[in-house]
């Protein structure tokens, strides 16, 4: 687990200095060793730069940029390979031979010998940058879940590629100028949305995808479109639920095993669910004094996980610590989360907090249960969505504003955000899609417009999006199939993976996911919806079928639990002062309406208990993160 940059220019002049200020700015990623080297790129030249956390072989062997002498390929790569043993061996039984113990080397070796066919053979969360002096080319590639962050700039200076944006801007390379379409998705969702980002001319590189460089003849180079080498796969008919649950039970053991291949040791995020239970239950397998972590906070209403998670410590004989942070302590957490966002995003702060607690107790790696309420059908998206869909498409017919009075009466009683939904969606096309994506919304049509936000001025679709974002999702699949698919494309892919990994790194913590591995991917985005999802059945059903030994009733029979701080508490409180800072720098930045900004804020102050604590929360995100990153609109 590591930070990359990577910059290709004509000139060769300024191109260290450039690629020492990126690493600079990625320290926090790989706090253990740096490496740096120019290689000549036709007639111009190109930098990489690697800051390195040890997790594999912690020699001064596993320094990149990782040199293949037979090639003379190099690579920077940041990630994990999980499947790289075998690999090993496949190649040294084609005749390679290695140095190291790291995955580094024998992607390395795979890809300057197979090249991009090398890609499908992988198992596991990587974002790399290779060079091939034999074209001469530049190959960068990201897994197909996007685990791991990719980010690259191109223009006819340069091209620049890094883990973080913050290491682009870092350069000086590329202009800090605010993309209001970026900036629109995430008024519109909390995150945002792929694979625009939050500047202009820097984008996120499409998860399950690779961009190729090459050197062209009049001495600069020539860039290829991205090209998919994974996309979500088809339903396969075939496969019934006996088959697929001894299948489930035998993939998720093999990579769970995987998953705590390192030479430092590994934790595990425990909570009272389904999901970390049973990544404790066939970890300690492999690992049977494997470290478990519980985080509570004292102002978190619900602390009913703490003793089912101690429970399920003792019987599988963990390691166990509860970390307990105070309120005070959380809430002084707040504006160093801010700062260390590389892009706004209105989730994070919890995960932010438990990383830090994690990392000071000497853990470099820590499993998550992260993906499985995606795959196994773990939110209420699951049930609402279908539900969403009938009734709209039965009133469909009627006219705009009829739909719109079946919407305010539906809502009598609601929230302001959830009538405001459902007038969204029942103005909506009707397709599931939509009623997926409004579901997910942070902000209402209205309260955008109230900020001046509006998308067909941006180029955007009505929901907020670019036409390829969702790019290998089946519009015209099974409803709760179609949820499973936007779920890992948008609110996993957008925002839950994103934090992950940003606020994980911010310590120096490595956070792996299991059930993210490309054999679970693969086996359960190709089950059939009634084997998936099947009727009457509790949700992640196929969890619950292939690990009962596992699974305790407490555990089956308990309602959904989650991290809930009272931020909203907090702005109103404490960090009220640090809030309204944040508005006042988002209300001269000229981006949004100010009139807008006042009535969000005072609205939450008016109804503090509401969910319109999340869209003050928005605004204060992006006011701070405008103040911090200095740049225009």
């Amino acid at each position: 687990m590591c930070g990359i940059i990577g910059i290709l220019r004509e000139h060769e002049q300024g191109v260290r200095e450039a690629v020492e200020l990126g690493m600079a700015n990625l320290t926090h990623r790989g706090p253990d060793e740096s490496g740096l080297c120019l290689v000549p790129f036709g007639k111009s030249v190109l930098g990489l730069g690697h800051r390195r956390l040890s997790i594999l072989d912690l020699s001064p062997l596993g320094r990149q940029p990782m040199v293949h002498h037979p090639s003379g390929c190099q690579i920077i790569f940041n990630g994990e390979i999980y499947n790289h043993r075998a690999l090993r061996r496949e190649l040294e039984d084609e005749g390679e031979s290695f140095q190291t113990r790291t995955d580094t080397e024998v992607l390395l070796a795979g890809l300057a010998r197979h090249g991009e066919r090398f890609l499908k053979r992988l198992e596991g969360m990587f974002a790399f940058g290779l060079f091939d002096p034999r074209g001469p080319s530049l190959l960068l590639a990201r897994d197909p879940a996007g685990i791991k962050p990719l980010y690259v700039a191109q223009s006819s200076e340069g091209v620049v590629f890094a883990s973080e944006i913050r290491a682009i801007l870092a350069t000086g390379l590329v202009e800090r100028r605010i993309d209001r379409r970026g900036i629109a998705g995430f008024l519109a969702y909390g995150a945002v949305q792929h694979p625009l980002t939050a500047f202009s001319g820097i984008a996120s590189l499409t998860p399950g995808s690779l961009l190729e460089i090459r050197a062209s003849t009049c001495g600069k180079w020539m860039s290829s479109e991205p090209r998919i080498f994974w996309r979500l796969p088809p339903e396969d008919p075939s496969l019934g639920e006996a088959d697929a649950l001894v299948e489930l039970r035998a993939r998720l053991e093999a990579a769970v095993r995987d998953h705590l291949i390192a030479d430092v040791p590994v934790g595990l995020f425990l909570s009272s669910g389904l999901d970390s239970t049973i990544l404790a239950g066939l970890a300690v397998k492999t690992t049977p004094a494997l470290k478990s972590f519980t985080v509570c906070f004292d102002d978190q209403p619900d602390v009913g996980e703490k003793p089912l998670a101690a429970e399920t410590a003792q019987r599988f004989g963990l390691e166990h610590q509860e970390l307990n942070l105070s309120s005070s302590a959380a809430k002084r957490c707040f504006q160093d989360w801010l700062a260390a966002l590389d892009e706004p995003s209105l989730d994070g702060l919890n995960v932010y907090a438990i990383s830090g607690a994690v990392r000071e107790t000497g853990i470099k790696v820590a499993l998550s249960g992260l993906g499985a309420d995606e795959l196994f059908g773990g939110y209420p998206s699951f049930r609402d969505v279908p539900k969403l869909n009938r009734f709209a498409k039965r009133i469909r017919p009627l006219p705009r504003r009829l739909r719109r009075g079946l919407a305010t009466l539906a809502a009598v009683g609601r929230s302001t955000t959830v009538r405001e939904k459902l007038r969204d969606m029942l103005e909506s096309d009707g397709s599931a899609r939509s009623m997926f994506l409004h579901r997910r919304r942070a902000m209402s049509n209205s309260q955008l417009r109230r900020l001046d936000v509006n998308s067909m001025n941006l180029g955007l679709g009505p929901d907020f999006l670019t036409a390829d974002s969702l790019w290998d999702v089946e519009c015209g699949a099974d409803v709760k199939r179609q949820v499973s698919q936007l779920e890992f494309r948008c609110y996993q892919g957008n925002m839950l993976l994103r934090d992950a990994d940003a606020n994980g790194m911010a310590f120096g913590l490595e956070i792996r996911v299991p059930f993210l591995d490309q054999r679970i991917l693969d086996l359960v985005h190709s089950l059939p919806s009634a084997i998936r999802f099947p009727q009457r059945r509790p949700g992640k059903h196929l969890l619950r079928a292939a690990f009962q030994d596992l699974l305790r009733p407490e555990i089956l029979n308990q309602r959904k639990r989650g991290f809930t701080l009272p931020i909203g508490a907090w702005m109103r409180g404490d960090l009220r002062p640090v809030c309204e800072a944040a508005l006042g720098a988002l209300k001269a930045s000229g981006l949004v309406r100010t009139e807008g900004v006042e009535s969000v804020w005072n609205s939450f102050l008016k109804n503090p208990d509401s969910q319109i604590w999340s869209r003050a929360l928005s605004l204060v995100v992006l006011g701070d993160f405008l103040r911090r990153t200095n740049a225009s609109p």
